[in-house]
């Protein structure tokens, strides 16, 4: 007498073979586990047990003090602090483990510096064309952090910077130059626009800020610009932008870098990624 299976029972049989297959093998795992009949999945049981198997989890801060206090309280042979000076980044990781015993490198702390309220403002304004009445209204709103400078160099407060901007008015002077000869003629035509005011001018700023918190307090220069027409245009541009980036990127990395001197945490400039 001969007997069949069909697709069903043999695959029945597979799954009772390949879970005694795999319970064998979980026998000798740390973290348990349970073989899920229907497919022959592996489930693990963590979440039913009343702690975890091993700590790991994300902190998010923007705070150099919380992330350096939080990353040398767990760190432990082997973590490594990335630092991504460019992006006013770093994040610290506490199971990366070696290259014989790697970790999973999931447990971390993320620290993304956050642009404060004055830095974000003058980076709104930068570069951007303003009325008389808003750039005038900008400089009152940010009055403490700024300082105005005439031609000459003479310091003068927002306030007064700010009322001499509202009483711009441009002037426009035409001189036409004809000239008549028996065998050929010239003609120029020249036009001057000189911005005036009854006030003393401003021609640059000085915008003194905390750009991140953590970082120290830093001067921005900023030069002012008026574009003639109907009604006189103000553009305030940052004096070189980059370098101050630049010198920032710097701060941030060595201040890092001297938080974690004395502790396990060893520090890298770069980014990372598990």
């Amino acid at each position: 007498m001969s007997y069949s299976l069909d697709s069903g029972a043999i695959e029945k049989v597979q799954n009772l073979v390949l879970s005694q297959f795999l319970e064998e093998k979980l026998s000798s795992v740390d973290c348990p586990a349970a073989v899920i009949p229907a497919g022959a999945s592996i489930e693990s049981l963590e979440r039913l047990s009343l702690e975890r198997f091993r700590f790991r989890g994300k902190m998010q801060t923007a705070s150099i003090e919380d992330f350096s206090r939080y990353s040398t309280g767990y760190a432990e042979e082997g973590t490594r602090c990335f630092i991504n000076a460019d992006e006013m980044r770093a994040v610290s990781v506490f199971n990366l483990g070696t290259l014989v015993n790697p970790g999973h490198a999931d447990n971390t702390a993320l620290l993304a510096l956050k642009k404060t309220a004055p830095y974000s403002s003058l980076l709104s304004i930068n570069g951007e064309r303003h009325t008389q009445i808003e750039l005038a209204e900008w400089l009152e709103d940010w009055a403490e952090n700024l300082l105005g400078f005439d031609a000459e160099g003479a310091v003068l407060d927002a306030k007064r910077s700010a009322a001499a901007i509202r009483k711009i008015s441009i002037e426009s002077i035409q001189k036409a130059d004809f000239e008549d000869q028996d065998f050929s003629g010239k003609r120029s035509l020249m036009e001057s626009v000189e911005a005036r005011t009854q006030d003393i001018m401003p021609v640059a700023f000085e915008f003194k800020c905390v750009p991140f918190e953590g970082l120290n307090e830093r001067p921005f220069k900023l030069r002012l610009s008026i574009i003639g027409g109907d009604r006189p245009t103000l553009v305030l541009r940052i004096v070189q932008l980059e370098a101050q980036q630049e010198d920032m990127a710097v701060e941030f990395r060595d201040l890092l870098v001297e938080k974690f001197k004395d502790s396990q945490v060893e520090t890298f400039i770069g980014a990372f990624t598990a």
